[in-house]
């Protein structure tokens, strides 16, 4: 008797944890069914937008900056008198400027774009200086961009490897072979 009991015993243990387990693995279940209910109409938004070419964004802030810097210049023109000089910052416009008017996942390619233009030499980011760094966190507005040079290079096309490199005059190859 005593060896049924303990037979049965351990049957009920057996079936108490492959339940345990089959309730983990419905909660789970559930929980990634939400969550393919909640990313599906994401993921084919996305879907429908322009697929992301991180130059043409490039150029695209470029042409932004330009016209901004433009504007700003014949508003100093028209304001003050002819003979008084622009101010350092006379090539230095707002982020929000360069994204007025576009949507949220815009403004992250805009701001991507922007990461690429610095890496590559374009333009200088900054935050605006009269803010302390915690109002600046939570301050949209404070992102400067300086427009250093407004030619638009693409890094990999541009890019040589050293030993493809020969001086125009000697024909030798720069680099040293050891």
């Amino acid at each position: 008797v005593y060896r049924t009991e303990a037979l049965c015993r351990a049957h009920i243990k057996a079936f108490s944890r492959g339940a345990e387990r089959y309730a983990a693995e419905t909660n789970l279940s559930r929980r990634v069914g939400d969550w393919q209910r909640r990313l599906a109409p994401i993921l084919e938004e996305e879907e429908q937008r322009a697929e992301f070419d991180i130059h043409s964004y490039g150029h695209r802030i470029l042409e932004r900056i330009e016209t901004e810097i433009k504007d700003q210049r014949l508003a100093h023109k028209k304001y003050q008198a002819p003979h008084a000089l622009l101010s350092s910052q006379s090539n230095v416009v707002d982020f929000q400027s360069v994204t007025n008017d576009c949507t949220q996942f815009e403004v992250c390619r805009l701001f991507m774009a922007s990461l690429m233009l610095s890496n590559s030499g374009n333009v200088l980011l900054s935050r605006d200086g009269t803010e302390s760094e915690e109002a600046a966190t939570s301050n949209e507005n404070c992102l400067r961009i300086e427009l250093l040079k407004s030619n638009f290079e693409l890094p990999m096309e541009t890019y040589l490897v050293p030993s493809t490199i020969v001086d125009d005059n000697t024909g030798i190859n720069s680099v040293e072979v050891s």
